[in-house]
């Protein structure tokens, strides 16, 4: 099953249950995909997050039968699951710039619904045209590293906060990087990967891991932890220029674009960002690898 497929068997999925409560864990496994995958391919591929796209269908299908019932607000805004007329009417005013009564009042003709999505090639080629990027795959052996680790929520995110935890972590890790005994080599390297289902957290929330290989796990220091990257097949891409927001561009399409035409499925294991001589801090001839890991 190719990527365009299971993105749009997700919308499909969320479509018959509107007017249900939606795990989006749900809508990742009606994808056919780890949740850890499904919301980096989701966003790339539609232009909104899985939880915004919801939101917004829920709101359409509401504003419909705002102007075709003459069921109560309190009743439309339950059977959407918002908890209270208030906060339906914050939501809807939000996206259509009008309250639900003022639409009652003067009819909703003239407010552009948000449709269900057909995912096609067309459409990404209007999302993408702009950006072309190539990348060599390579077999990655297995890497033992250390680093500092936290949590942030995804660049693919409108709560997103990685603009502010992750170069903290980077501050942190390289002011305490002469601790780390058997390092190997000088290039760092940004670790990104799923929390594990059991653990409680943001819907859209990795770990982050300011890192660098080594040799063994002998004398970790304190405030750091210990990760093994598994071997495997790895697309490589190189971003260039800063990270800035053209580094979530790139992100966007290399999952949005690059994926659904490669033929290639994703590998649960980390994403990962190399950081060698190449990259400069600030500046637009800093290059920096994204390894994204596939089968």
């Amino acid at each position: 099953m190719d990527h365009l497929t299971r993105v749009q068997r997700a919308i499909d999925f969320i479509e018959q249950h509107l007017r249900e409560e939606i795990h989006l864990e749900a809508v990742a496994r009606a994808g056919g995909l780890s949740f850890w995958h499904f919301q980096r391919v989701f966003r790339a591929a539609v232009g909104v997050t899985l939880k915004e796209y919801v939101r917004d269908r829920r709101l359409t299908s509401a504003l419909i039968d705002l102007g075709s019932t003459d069921r109560r607000i309190l009743e439309i805004a339950l059977d959407y699951q918002f908890e209270s007329q208030e906060s339906f009417s914050r939501a809807f005013k939000s996206l259509f710039h009008r309250t639900p009564g003022d639409c009652r009042r003067r009819g909703i003709t003239s407010i552009p619904p948000a449709s269900k999505l057909r995912i096609t090639y067309d459409y990404l080629d209007h999302l993408y045209g702009g950006i072309t990027m190539q990348p060599k795959t390579i077999t990655m052996r297995e890497k033992k590293v250390v680093g500092v680790a936290g949590r942030f929520i995804s660049i693919l995110s409108p709560d997103k906060n990685n603009d502010v935890v992750i170069p903290r972590l980077w501050d942190e890790f390289i002011q305490r990087e002469g601790r780390i005994v058997h390092r190997s080599g000088a290039v760092n390297i940004g670790l990104c990967q799923a929390i594990p289902d059991d653990q409680p957290k943001h819907p859209e929330e990795c770990l982050y891991v300011a890192c660098t290989e080594v040799t063994a796990f002998d004398s970790v220091p304190e405030g750091m932890s210990a990760h093994v990257i598994p071997a495997g097949r790895y697309a490589v891409f190189t971003h260039k220029g800063k990270l800035d927001q053209s580094l979530e561009h790139t992100y966007n399409y290399i999952y949005g674009s690059w994926l659904p035409r490669s033929g290639e499925e994703l590998r649960d294991a980390p994403d990962l960002e190399l950081y060698d001589e190449r990259f400069k801090f600030g500046s637009d001839d800093s290059e920096v690898d994204i390894y994204i890991p596939i089968k």
